[in-house]
């Protein structure tokens, strides 16, 4: 099962797919959360983006809904490849930070 955080999005998994959601998250970054009263937890808010049936599909469109969301303007197939790069790179970080050493 998959409940991994990147940034402002939360990747979780069932049996049957991979859900992307984007946190409402507060001016310091922190996730808002919501009070659940019938598991007695706080759970993050969350807006459904996508569903995937894969994990490489659901970072594949991450990358994607954050070119086409992004503040750059794309003009030419240079500037889309090096975005592209860029945003494969800090997955690359985010998921290497995380990882126990020698795995």
């Amino acid at each position: 099962m998959i409940d991994m955080k990147i940034g402002q999005y939360h990747l979780t998994s069932d049996k049957y797919e991979v859900k992307v959601n984007k946190m409402s998250v507060d001016s310091q970054g922190h996730p808002v959360t919501s009070y659940d009263e019938k598991s007695g937890i706080n759970r993050p808010i969350e807006a459904p983006l996508a569903h995937c049936k894969n994990v490489e599909d659901a970072l594949h469109w991450l990358r994607g809904y954050l070119i086409r969301t992004g503040n750059e303007r794309i003009t030419t197939v240079d500037q889309l490849a090096r975005e592209s790069q860029k945003i494969e790179r800090q997955f690359d970080a985010y998921i290497k930070e995380r990882l126990p050493e020698g795995l």
